[in-house]
């Protein structure tokens, strides 16, 4: 859970968390240098909730990482064989048993890596959907958006290239796609579950589409998806 200025939602990111009727879970907190207070929201809730180091961990940056950097730094503690779900300090579970039923798709269905579907803000829109077996999934960016989820091994022997864009650092905005297209090039066999178990909190204004902001990631992810996948 990257966070970043999150000090209105962050509580509620980890208490959907907590509040899963699967309880094997960790979270992992990454806050880049946020100008708030989300780093004492997060130690408030941590006390009342009574969550210690092996339940919710943070770490608190000196130096601005941004997504794809802090993500890639919260995967060194995370296990082989943990299963990685992607959620993002703004964000939350909106459903108390996602994290059931996807633990028991992975083990049942035996696949690698595997998404939901989604809702914007408090609206019916979602662009997630089911991706064709056999193709190439920078193809689809889209339809594998949140909840993403997959094994840690998958990651592992992704070089590092992959997730740098065109200047040699790390992408800064387009995280989604830059951890989850190499893991989805690398899976053996993936799912998507169609249960609404995210809530992407998003301004649904037409001007939030252009933003500098958004343009910047609109140019980071057409340069990801051109690319495509560095052996």
């Amino acid at each position: 859970m990257p966070a970043y200025n999150a000090s209105q939602t962050i509580s509620r990111s980890i208490l959907s968390v907590w509040m899963q009727t699967y309880s094997n879970w960790k979270i992992i907190i990454r806050d880049d240098v946020s100008s708030d207070n989300t780093v004492e929201i997060i130690e408030q809730i941590r006390y009342q909730l009574g969550l210690d180091d092996d339940k919710l961990s943070l770490t608190v940056n000196s130096e601005k990482m941004w997504e794809v950097r802090n993500i890639v730094e919260s995967l060194k503690e995370c296990e082989s064989n943990d299963i990685i779900c992607r959620l993002d300090g703004d964000d939350w579970l909106c459903d108390t048993d996602a994290l059931s039923i996807i633990d028991h798709r992975y083990k049942t269905l035996e696949c690698d890596t595997l998404w939901t579907a989604h809702r914007w803000s408090f609206t019916n829109h979602n662009i997630s959907g089911p991706l064709p077996e056999n193709t190439d999934p920078y193809q689809h960016a889209w339809v594998s958006s949140h909840l993403k989820t997959f094994r840690k091994s998958l990651i592992e022997n992704v070089k590092d290239e992959n997730f740098r864009g065109v200047d040699g650092e790390y992408f800064k905005r387009i995280g989604d796609q830059a951890i989850y297209l190499p893991v989805l090039r690398n899976s053996k066999k993936w799912h998507f579950e169609p249960i609404v178990a995210y809530h992407y909190t998003i301004d649904m204004n037409p001007q939030t589409f252009q933003t500098s902001d958004a343009k910047f990631q609109r140019e980071e992810g057409t340069y990801l998806r051109e690319r495509g996948y560095v052996e």
